[in-house]
């Protein structure tokens, strides 16, 4: 199966024809090493949705799992984390970023490996998160690590930077023989 040609269509709508502002606000974008500004937890969340409430920050933060570690700061969510983050680890920026997508609630979020930074058990509970966006945003992961795309609806299995197969996780883990010890090669 090798896909050379075709469109990409948003709600019927060919991508071409539509603005650069209508896809920036409709589109969410969180990869693996996400900006981080020069500012405070908060103020870092509302860069996407500057007339968000308490309890709609509140809620991405519990979201992206990252309550408890804003809760062990001096400074909770009015903590300035430095240029690109730097008083952050690497999962901690990943989860902000998560957090800022998540506020946002656009229409489409696309996760660029972006729980590469995270231990297991942050990312099951990104992956928890993820799911329940189920039937309200269109979701795209990018990822190496199987395990993170198990429950998705489809996926889109790339080899040499072609699409080379396609289907659930099931059915490619039953029916592609590289798809398959690609899974069991991480779960080793």
């Amino acid at each position: 199966m090798h896909f050379d040609s075709g469109e990409v269509l948003i709600d019927d709508i060919n991508i071409n024809d539509l603005s650069k502002d209508s896809l920036r606000n409709n589109i969410s974008l969180v990869n693996q090493f996400p900006y981080i500004f020069d500012m405070s937890i908060k103020d870092n969340l509302l860069m996407v949705k500057s007339d968000a409430t308490d309890e709609e920050i509140d809620d991405a933060i519990e979201k992206a799992y990252l309550k408890d570690f804003i809760n062990t700061l001096h400074d909770g969510i009015n903590t300035v984390v430095g240029e690109s983050g730097i008083k952050l680890s690497g999962g901690q920026r990943q989860r902000l970023a998560i957090a800022r997508a998540f506020l946002k609630e656009s229409s489409i979020i696309l996760f660029d490996e972006s729980t590469s930074s995270l231990d297991n058990f942050a990312q099951e509970h990104i992956k928890n998160a993820i799911d329940a966006l189920k039937g309200t945003s269109t979701i795209v992961i990018v990822a190496h690590r199987l395990s993170t795309i198990k429950n998705v609806d489809k996926i889109f299995f790339l080899d040499e930077g072609k699409i080379i197969d396609s289907g659930t996780f099931d059915q490619l883990f039953e029916n592609n023989e590289k798809f398959h010890n690609m899974f069991l090669a991480e779960n080793v």
